[in-house]
């Protein structure tokens, strides 16, 4: 049995229990209500922003659902960095969510992420998913003034088994580019959550890897010629199959997902219609304050609002420098995000990359590249050329040997994409780099969690 089985096998069991009502009426199917993490972003001296926590029912109750909740500290002070909150939050009957808010207190110090905690439990037809959440209150205050150090270089693992990078969340385990895709393969273990940001018609930043929406949602159009607002009312898991990604050739039934974004069906448990909608940069911020991320810049196709420094700006008021990784195809694109934020760990760029990597061939050496923290290459060039990235029938091996330790060499993480096929994760595991992107990320996390003598693709 899958865990969500297994979980509405026991939402049914507590319903025989909690769903009566004292009359003859059948009994309501209770529901199952989550709260997500999220991170605020503190404000300044003297200010008091709002940390907005969201209890968020799977299914409307006919009764009132009360959630009692209190904050306790964690590595952050109460009266110092928030004020302590205890109270009840009420889901009205035929309702889904109701907001809970905590005050937040500025300062101008220049010191980590601080976290609190909010306890609840709950009163009504509903089982919740957890008994307390984490809140963090992100250092707005450093400037991003200097360029970032790299010594020692946190992005590679020195020999340690290479990080799992989810692509896109999971292109084939998952609905991509989803908050539902993005929390499942965390808490199956990736160790970092790709995502690629667009700016759309009215300059919001939103996470999708196309340049249009055709493809995985049940809409039609270019991101840059639509509103946020026109982009939220999409399926984002409109075309997913488990397993496949986006075909469109599956009977109807295959298609798990589609219809919990637009309210048509009920979603899994610890999960609400928006998860499965197209989401925003920030709204990933809020949610994945303790997850390593990586940015993909794509092309500001317009050339309005200001794309690079909007990101920047928004990465700065949520203290994602480090913890982060912004790359892009495009090197005038990642050359004007480092314009404005130097202090953010960045790759090379594809070009810039191309010739170091021509340049490091046979006893060539790469030289120091202090601008970037990492490496972001396919295995060889068959994954670019026909993009119009290179000739038609040109090919190099990229990954190899020599290129992993001349990149060590020049203190850069090697970081691959896009590997899907075990015997080339493996492979790519036994050349020592440093992260393998793929678009099964279950599979890879497989593969490292099993004894390194064991590991097999049979």
């Amino acid at each position: 049995m899958n865990t969500t089985s297994l979980v509405t096998a026991l939402l049914t069991a507590a319903c025989l229990v909690a769903c009566s009502d004292g009359t003859d009426q059948p009994p309501v199917a209770s529901s199952s209500l989550n709260i997500h993490p999220t991170a605020v972003p503190e404000g300044a001296p003297g200010e008091m922003a709002v940390m907005r926590f969201h209890a968020t029912l799977t299914a409307p109750q006919p009764r009132d659902v009360v959630v009692r909740y209190r904050t306790s500290s964690a590595t952050a002070t109460a009266g110092e960095d928030y004020l302590d909150t205890a109270g009840e939050a009420t889901i009205t009957a035929g309702s889904l969510s109701v907001p809970i808010t905590v005050e937040v207190l500025g300062d101008a110090a220049q010191e980590p992420a601080e976290t609190l905690r909010l306890e609840f439990s709950i009163a009504g037809n509903a089982v919740p998913t957890g008994a307390e959440v984490v809140g963090t209150i992100a250092n707005d205050d450093t400037a991003c003034d200097d360029p970032f150090r790299k010594d020692p270089n946190p992005w590679r693992v020195f020999g340690a088994p290479p990080l799992n990078y989810a692509h896109r969340g999971g292109v084939i385990d998952f609905p991509e580019n989803t908050l539902y895709a993005y929390s499942e393969v965390a808490a199956a273990g990736a160790d970092v959550l790709e995502m690629d940001v667009y700016q759309t018609r009215d300059n919001e930043l939103v996470i999708l890897h196309d340049l249009d929406v055709d493809r995985t949602t049940n809409g039609s159009g270019q991101v840059v010629d639509l509103t946020l607002a026109e982009l939220r009312a999409l399926d984002a898991a409109y075309w997913f199959v488990p397993g496949l990604g986006t075909p469109r050739d599956r009977p109807e039934e295959d298609y798990l997902f589609r219809g919990i974004a637009t309210g048509d069906k009920p979603p899994p448990p610890g999960y609400d219609a928006a998860d499965f909608r197209i989401p925003t940069l920030e709204e990933a911020l809020q949610r994945y304050a303790g997850e390593r991320i990586n940015v993909e810049l794509k092309p500001d196709l317009d050339e309005a609002g200001d794309y690079e420094l909007q990101l920047a700006s928004l990465l700065q008021r949520y203290g994602r420098s480090t913890d982060i990784i912004v790359g892009s195809f495009v090197d005038e694109a990642l050359n004007a995000f480092k314009v404005v934020a130097p202090c953010v760990y960045t790759s090379v760029p594809l070009g810039q990359g191309t010739n170091l990597v021509l340049a490091g061939l046979g006893p060539g050496v790469i030289p120091p590249v202090p601008e970037h923290i990492a490496f972001q290459v396919p295995p060889d060039t068959s994954q670019i050329t026909g993009d119009g990235q290179l000739p038609e029938g040109f090919f190099l091996e990229v990954v190899t040997e020599d290129f992993v330790a001349d990149s060590h060499a020049a203190n850069l993480a090697v970081q691959v994409w896009t590997i899907n096929q075990c015997e080339d994760m493996l492979r790519m595991i036994e050349l020592g780099v440093d992260a393998i992107m793929t678009d099964r990320p279950l599979l890879l996390e497989k593969l490292l969690n099993t004894a390194v003598d064991e590991r097999s693709c049979e």
